[in-house]
């Protein structure tokens, strides 16, 4: 797929384009995706991407929400799916002080020479978020663009949006975030060095701080599925601040079942299937270390009933 970062970009020839934020990728995303892919197809043209670095709420709102996935690991799910080209601009007072129609005028219609355009119901675009789906079709009309705007994707006559998928990955809820998804939801950092203590109980960890930016699980242990230079592992992982070693710092530290190789350095994704208990504080390391056992014996015993 190809990524263009820069509002000066010029396509070199028509296309058909995915208008969205697209944070998660969630399952109403794919719907939108699915329908400009399908357009694309029968106009033998690329499927190019409209998104941002970050979602629009964040420039006007001073207290963000989290992101569901990073702007490089958007961007692979939507390469996975389907998407040619994708333009994915930085927040910029530039992009957010233009008016909806000079979006429409000079952006799809001018630079990415847009022959049809597909976004959500609940679309909006142009300075403070103006424009909606209704000035995008009267217009694009007026310019000979098609435009096709995906009604509200429901499951169980449950509106599936990013807030959703947000609220029971907080909760813990991995089934539910999973079923919203349409797959398992992942954390990837870089492993870095930890206290070796969990080492010396018998139990190797692997240690990684997520972004701050980026949406984390409830704070507790967790039945997880790693993946590493090509191998999937499954294991544990517990999020938090680890009360018993008093470290203070919020990581996600993980015990890779039947695995004990040196990771540090290396880049690892760890998806989140199912929550087993919340963190806590224990009198002692040694009462920790039974805890952990039983842990390990109960997240085996779910992977093994869900064959995973």
């Amino acid at each position: 797929m190809q990524i263009h970062t820069t509002i000066e970009y010029y396509s070199p020839d028509p296309c058909v384009i995915a208008l969205g934020c697209f944070d998660g990728v969630h399952r109403g995303h794919a719907e939108v995706i699915k329908s400009a892919k399908k357009a694309a197809q029968i106009r033998h043209l690329p499927l190019c991407v409209f998104t941002f670095a970050a979602p629009p709420r964040n420039y006007f709102i001073p207290r963000s929400v989290p992101l569901i996935t990073d702007t490089a690991e958007k961007l692979s799910i939507l390469e996975d799916i389907g998407v040619d080209r994708a333009l994915c601009l930085p927040l910029s007072h530039e992009i957010f002080s233009i008016t909806p129609e000079d979006f429409i005028d000079k952006i799809l219609a001018g630079r990415l020479r847009a022959v049809h355009v597909v976004c959500g119901f609940n679309y909006t675009f142009g300075a403070k978020g103006v424009g909606n789906t209704e000035l995008l079709k009267q217009r694009c009309e007026t310019l000979g663009i098609g435009v096709t705007v995906v009604p509200e994707f429901t499951m169980d006559g449950v509106a599936i949006s990013s807030s959703l998928v947000r609220e029971a990955v907080k909760n813990g809820d991995m089934e539910t975030a999973k079923k919203y998804l349409g797959r398992s939801f992942f954390l990837r950092s870089t492993v870095v060095n930890g206290q070796h203590l969990a080492r010396t109980l018998g139990f190797p960890t692997v240690n990684t701080v997520p972004d701050p930016k980026l949406l984390l699980p409830k704070n507790g242990v967790y039945a997880t599925r790693i993946s590493f230079d090509g191998i999937q592992k499954f294991g544990i992982t517990n999020v938090g601040v680890r009360p018993t070693v008093n470290t203070g710092i919020t990581c996600a530290e993980t015990h890779i079942f039947d695995f004990c190789g040196d990771l540090y350095g290396k880049e690892i994704t760890v998806e989140f299937l199912h929550f087993l208990r919340p963190e806590r504080k224990f009198p002692s390391v040694e009462i920790m270390a039974e805890q952990i056992r039983a842990d390990i014996e109960t997240a085996k015993e779910i992977l093994s009933l869900n064959d995973m």
